[in-house]
């Protein structure tokens, strides 16, 4: 069964790791969240001791679980590893291995929740700003047994179905470059990290492996991934113990982003209106190769000039920052105020849970967009932000009022619709 043999494939990890690593330290000392989370005095080894306990089944220490708990994906980590060690996978394994300590039935019950709400949110938000036309555009579909394999299948992942705009770009910029793709995503294929931060790796084989079968099908090499989140938990968790239980991997995963500014030369000729903005890029480290894309793909952008803010870079996207809310705000008031000096007059955002937390805090001189939009003005290419627009209405009875043709047209229940707003929302 597939959620077996993640979960010993998972265990074997776990061993090779705490047979490798030195406990040097090394990793612990390039975090950037010890500080924020009150623990840069400890003792970097014993630290990451506390971690290799916790891999083994132990109880950890203070420390370990505190680092453990505060890991937002950085990757600062990894490089610094003498030893080749994936160091956050080392970090997360060992998180998920502490929640497991709450009993099977909690575990399997904290993954079931977050994911249910989760999926429930990105499936209501997305009809509420999406024409069915729209919607079918983005949905998985299965191929077609005796049609040709697409170059590459895009997989949007779940949570970017609550921005679809920024999905909608997408599709239409590599439409416009003649790739031949398929869709793939949603809540049906989720990667399943959020049985894996809950600790219920059973449920995240079943999960993962199951998306993977159902990607593999369409039968192209390559699957382009959206979501960051989604990239990490397969290339680092899921398609490894794939490899180690069946030899190979289906296909190979790789972001989205990179592969588009692999294209640049295609893309130069279609970005023919200038757009004139000082753009400041609301940047995440997790995977480096994408902002550089990003940087890549603006750079083609006639009129448009970069800016530079020193800011603090941390996460995989914002949702990732946990147990440090302070921190977090004092980070992003501290872009927004950089950004500003810098002559900035736009922020972009990369990712769509980024989007979401900060698309509705610009003012009349300082606007915050995702980078896509600045991509798809030059090239001709628009779909309005309608999160935003509904964030920016700040009262869930105005946001029901403006979507009820949406909810109609996709017979949605407006209890339903109330619940994932004021969730939402807030």
């Amino acid at each position: 069964m597939a959620e077996l043999d993640l979960v010993a494939s998972l265990q074997a990890r776990a061993t090779d790791i705490t047979e490798t690593c030195t406990t040097c330290g090394s990793c612990f000392e390039a975090c950037p969240m010890t500080a924020p989370a009150g623990i840069a005095a400890a003792n970097p080894g014993a630290t990451v001791g506390g971690i290799l306990d916790l891999l083994a089944g132990g109880e950890g220490t203070a420390e370990a679980l505190r680092w453990a708990n505060v890991c937002n994906g950085s990757g600062f980590c990894i490089p610094a590893c003498p030893e080749g060690i994936n160091t956050r996978f080392m970090v997360q394994l060992a998180r998920g291995n502490a929640r497991r300590q709450a009993g099977e039935q909690a575990v399997r019950r904290v993954g079931r929740d977050n994911y249910a709400n989760m999926a429930r949110s990105a499936r209501i938000l997305s009809r509420l700003q999406l024409t069915p036309e729209d919607a079918a555009r983005l949905t998985c579909t299965k191929p077609e047994a005796d049609a040709p394999p697409p170059e590459v299948v895009f997989y949007t992942g779940c949570n970017i179905a609550k921005t679809p705009h920024i999905a909608l770009l997408m599709t239409d910029i590599l439409d416009a470059i003649g790739v031949r793709y398929a869709v793939a995503g949603g809540t049906g294929n989720c990667c399943g990290v959020h049985q894996h931060r809950a600790g219920d790796f059973a449920a995240q084989g079943r999960m993962g492996f199951g998306t993977a079968e159902n990607l593999a099908a369409h039968g192209a090499p390559l699957v382009l991934s959206w979501c960051p989140s989604c990239q990490i938990q397969f290339g680092e968790n899921t398609l490894p113990s794939y490899a180690a239980i069946h030899g190979a991997v289906p296909f190979e995963m790789a972001p989205v982003l990179p592969f588009l500014a692999a294209r640049a030369e295609q893309l130069r000729p279609l970005m023919t209106h200038p757009v004139r903005r000082r753009v400041a890029i609301h940047e995440r480290p997790a995977l480096p190769e994408i902002m550089v894309a990003v940087r890549t793909l603006l750079g083609l952008v006639p009129g448009l000039e970069v800016v530079e803010v020193p800011v603090p870079r941390i996460g995989v996207m914002a949702i990732h920052v946990v147990g440090l809310p302070d921190y977090k705000r004092d980070l992003l008031t501290q872009e927004f105020a950089e950004a500003k000096i810098a002559g900035a007059d736009t922020l972009a955002t990369v990712f769509h849970a980024c989007h979401r937390e900060i698309c509705h805090l610009g003012d009349a001189s300082f606007e915050v967009v995702n980078f896509l939009e600045l991509i798809g003005e030059s090239m001709g290419i628009a779909h309005t932000d309608l999160y935003r627009r509904l964030r920016l209405l700040d009262d869930v009875d105005a946001v029901i009022m403006e979507t009820a043709p949406m909810a109609a047209a996709h017979g949605l229940d407006l209890d339903t619709v109330r619940t994932v707003l004021l969730a939402e929302f807030g």
